[in-house]
C-alpha cells in the first residue's frame, strides 16, 4: 500500500461507505461496514480450514498438558501457525485498517475462557492508535453452554481508558493495578454505556475480528465438561509504535514499548514513529531476545 493512514478506515469519523468502500474489493465491503458499525466481523475461511482447525485443536491439546490453554503455540505447531497467517484474514484487515496487518501472538484454549469483560486497547496498542485487532477462530462449533464470548457491538467507539483515568495514580502500574482497579472500572464504563451485549456462535473454520477497544469476555460455562476450542490470534499493523497501556503512564508519556514478534518471518517488528525506527529500551530487546530463543521453532 503506497500511503499509511493515521486512522484506520473503519474507524474514521469522517468514513463515508459510499466514497470510502469504493476502493475496496467487492467481497471485503461488507466485512469493513461491520467493523465500521458494531467493531466486529464474521469471516469465513474456506472448505479447507475445518481439517486445518481440527490439526490445530490436536496440536493444542497435545501443548496443553492438562491446562485449559497455551500461549504462542505457533511455534510449535505448523496448523496453529497456518491459521494466524490465513491470507483471508490478512486481506480482510489490510482493507479494514489501510495498513498490512501481522500476526504477534497466539493463544489456543480448550474450554471457554470465563474472562472478565475488557478490550485489548490496554494491553496492547499503538501510535497511531488503535492499530491493533484481535482474531477468534472456532476451532469447533460454538455450542450454547459451553461459555461463548460474548461482546458489545459498537463500544469500539467508546473513549480508550488509560491507567490513570481510571484512578490509577502511578508512574508505573502493573498488572495487580490493572485486576483491582482498571476491570471493576471498565465494567461499570460498560455498563453505563447503554450498549447491549451479544453472544458469539459461530461454526468451525470461520473467524471473528475484533477491534482493539470492543468490549468482550467469556459468559460462564454452564454446561459441565463442554469444549469451547479455539484460537485466538492478535494482529498488529506495519510502521506504528508498539506499546503496553496497562504497564504505562500515557499522560506523561512514558510508554512500555514492545518489540512484537512477527510469525510469518519468525523474528520481531522494530517499533516506528513517521516511518524512521523508534528508540526502544535495552530490557525491551532483551525481552524480545529471550521470546525468540526461549524454544525451537518447528520447520
Amino acid at each position: 500500500m503506497s500511503s499509511r493512514p493515521e486512522v484506520p478506515l473503519f474507524e474514521d469519523p469522517a468514513f463515508d461507505p459510499a466514497r470510502d468502500l469504493a476502493g475496496v474489493a467487492p467481497d471485503l465491503r461488507g466485512f469493513v461496514r461491520d467493523m465500521q458499525e458494531t467493531g466486529g466481523a464474521v469471516l469465513d475461511l474456506g472448505a479447507e480450514a475445518g481439517a486445518l482447525c481440527d490439526r490445530a485443536a490436536a496440536d493444542a491439546e497435545r501443548l496443553m498438558r492438562g491446562a485449559s490453554r497455551v500461549q504462542d503455540a505457533w511455534r510449535r505447531s505448523r496448523a496453529i501457525r497456518r491459521l494466524a497467517l490465513d491470507p483471508t484474514i490478512r486481506r480482510a484487515l489490510a482493507a479494514a485498517y489501510g495498513r498490512r496487518p501481522f500476526a504477534f501472538q497466539t493463544l489456543n484454549f480448550q474450554q471457554g475462557s470465563e474472562q472478565p469483560l475488557h478490550s485489548d486497547v490496554i494491553h496492547f496498542s499503538s501510535l497511531p492508535a488503535r492499530f491493533m485487532c484481535g482474531v477468534w477462530i472456532a476451532l469447533e462449533d460454538v455450542q450454547p453452554g459451553a461459555g461463548p464470548l460474548v461482546y458489545y457491538p459498537g463500544s469500539h467507539r467508546l473513549p480508550l481508558l488509560t491507567m490513570r483515568e481510571v484512578g490509577v495514580n502511578s508512574d508505573a502500574p502493573g498488572p495487580e493495578d490493572y485486576e483491582r482497579v482498571f476491570v471493576p472500572r471498565f465494567a461499570t464504563v460498560i455498563a453505563g454505556s447503554g450498549l447491549k451485549p451479544s453472544e458469539l456462535f459461530i461454526r468451525k473454520g470461520q473467524a471473528f475480528v475484533w477491534a482493539a477497544n470492543l468490549a468482550h469476555g467469556g459468559t460462564p460455562i454452564t454446561t459441565p465438561g463442554s469444549t469451547r476450542k479455539s484460537l485466538v490470534a492478535h494482529y498488529y499493523f506495519e510502521d506504528c509504535l508498539y506499546f503496553t497501556p496497562m504497564t504505562s503512564d500515557v499522560e506523561a508519556g512514558r510508554l512500555s514499548v514492545r518489540l512484537p514478534p512477527d510469525v510469518r518471518t519468525r523474528g520481531w517488528r522494530w517499533p516506528r514513529i513517521a516511518g524512521r525506527r523508534a528508540p526502544v529500551r535495552p530490557r525491551a530487546v532483551l525481552t524480545a531476545l529471550r521470546e525468540m530463543t526461549r524454544e525451537p521453532f518447528v520447520s
